[in-house]
């Protein structure tokens, strides 16, 4: 199947303090985290595929400047939404590399079986609203939740409420890479696979 019918938003904007460089840029084999999930949303079918706040050379879609910078990923999202062609969005973070095709399918089928605008991945007692489909009419909602001083995301989701999806995959597909030691584990355990 096919996902034409959806944009996607590679969220990219954050600042790496923990990481010390752009997480973004970081490679497992000869990709970077970027070039990995814009290529997961194109083996989905997705064809308006957009970066948020990615200040890289290394790039081959369109980059998104947030609206109201130093706003975090809901500010990331606000601006996104605005310019994403199709109703739902596909929202992936850039630090969580190894996520699979099959579970980001799992994940947009059981949107589209949900009536809500957000569905959140879920794994344990941990919800991803990093890893999640939105409607793209939320980008007014943001705004307001931003512009009040909120701007937290969570804030924001248990205002508006969400749908969950449960995850079954192994913890390791949903490692958030954000610290050089948890980028050396994952990269090491990626070059054992392969």
């Amino acid at each position: 199947m096919t996902y034409e019918n959806y944009s996607m938003i590679v969220l990219s904007g954050g600042k790496s303090i923990r990481m010390g460089t752009d997480k973004a840029d970081l490679c497992i084999g000869d990709k970077s985290f970027l070039e990995l999930q814009i290529e997961k949303g194109r083996k989905l079918g997705i064809q308006d595929i957009q970066v948020s706040g990615y200040r890289g050379n290394r790039c081959p879609v369109s980059v998104t400047p947030d609206r109201f910078p130093e706003k975090g990923p809901l500010g990331g999202l606000e601006s996104s939404l605005r310019r994403a062609k199709q109703e739902k969005c596909l929202v992936l973070g850039v630090d969580i590399p190894l996520i699979p095709v099959s579970e980001l399918e799992n994940l947009l089928s059981a949107n589209k079986k949900s009536k809500s605008a957000v569905t959140v991945l879920k794994h344990g007692d941990r919800k991803e609203p990093l890893i999640g489909v939105y409607h793209r009419d939320l980008a007014d909602g943001m705004r307001e939740e931003i512009t009040q001083g909120k701007g937290k995301i969570f804030g924001f989701l248990d205002k508006i409420g969400y749908t969950l999806y449960e995850s079954k995959v192994p913890e390791r597909y949903l490692t958030n890479v954000n610290t050089p030691d948890i980028f050396l584990q994952v990269k090491e355990q990626e070059e054992n696979q392969g």
